[in-house]
């Protein structure tokens, strides 16, 4: 998934297209897809202790104040991706990192910081 700062460039940089411009962001695209293709595969079904999916603990961290834009937890789920990806090179599971930090939260929190 492309995302939604990532559009807002295309669009922002638009207004001077060329086929050079073209070709240039479709290569982009091309590689952002396939970046997030293998990640995505890493990470493809994972689930916790209690079986629930990355999207499902993003969304039922519980903090106070003002709830995370779609946006914000787009960007969340993204990292946690990442992350996760990351820790399956080495074996490491959701499960393992449960027992030491709430990443899915910790995600939240850093991109929420992030935005203000």
């Amino acid at each position: 998934m492309i995302s939604r700062d990532r559009i807002r460039q295309i669009r922002a940089e638009s207004e001077h297209r060329t086929h050079e411009w073209a070709d240039r962001i479709i290569d982009e695209l091309l590689a952002e897809a396939e970046t997030r293709h293998a990640v995505d595969f890493a990470v493809r079904g994972m689930t916790d202790a209690q079986g629930r999916n990355l999207a499902q603990r993003i969304t039922t961290v519980q903090r106070h104040g003002t709830p995370p834009t779609a946006a914000e937890l787009d960007e969340a789920y993204d990292l946690l991706v990442l992350l996760l990806a990351a820790g399956a090179k080495y074996g490491i599971t959701l499960d393992d990192w449960d027992w030491v930090a709430d990443l899915p939260g910790t995600c939240r929190d850093l991109i929420r910081h992030k935005h203000r």
